[in-house]
């Protein structure tokens, strides 16, 4: 009968270890997902200062692209001459 008791009171302390050591697991699993988001936030709050390495500028490509087509278009080409204007004389 001692036996018994004994091989329960083991099974019983290693069933609770298991579980503290489940809920350390747990808490310490939350731990690093909130530091995460907090970190995550932080990054991408709208009112952040960031200094680019760099400033943004639309691709050489495609500046090309769009003064070609402009140019095409007669969009930046100086305007043709209006005709000369005649007055009648009264």
């Amino acid at each position: 009968m001692q036996r018994d008791e004994a091989s329960e009171e083991s099974r019983l302390g290693r069933s609770r270890r298991r579980a503290a050591g489940a809920k350390l697991g747990l808490v310490a699993a939350s731990v690093v997902f909130f530091s995460l988001r907090v970190a995550a936030s932080l990054a991408t709050v709208a009112g952040h200062a960031r200094h680019p390495i760099r400033p943004l500028a639309a691709p050489p490509r495609f500046v090309r692209t769009v003064r070609q087509d402009a140019l095409q278009a007669g969009i930046l080409a100086p305007p043709a001459a209006s005709p000369g204007v005649a007055t009648a004389q009264s």
